[in-house]
C-alpha cells in the first residue's frame, strides 16, 4: 500500500471520530444549557470537565488531520 494511500484511510478514521466528537460536544453543551439551574453542582462541574475534554479531543483530531495532509502534499 502506498504512503499516500495510507494517509488518505487514516484520515478517514480520523473523520469518523471527529464527527462522534463534535456530535459528543454539542450534545453536552445542549444537556448543559437545559439543566444549568435544576442539576446537581457536582454533575455539571463533571460536564463541563467532559466537555473540555472532548472539546481538546477534537483541537487534536484536527491538527493530526492537517498533519496527514501537509504529509501528502510533500509526496
Amino acid at each position: 500500500m502506498s504512503e499516500e494511500k495510507r494517509l488518505e484511510i487514516e484520515i478517514g478514521w480520523y473523520k469518523v471520530v471527529f464527527a462522534i466528537l463534535v456530535v459528543t460536544d454539542i450534545s453536552l453543551l445542549a444537556w448543559v444549557a437545559q439543566n444549568v439551574y435544576i442539576a446537581n453542582n457536582i454533575l455539571l462541574v463533571f460536564s463541563l470537565i467532559a466537555i473540555a475534554f472532548v472539546t481538546l479531543g477534537i483541537y487534536l483530531i484536527n491538527k493530526r488531520v492537517f498533519k496527514c495532509l501537509d504529509r501528502i502534499e510533500e509526496i
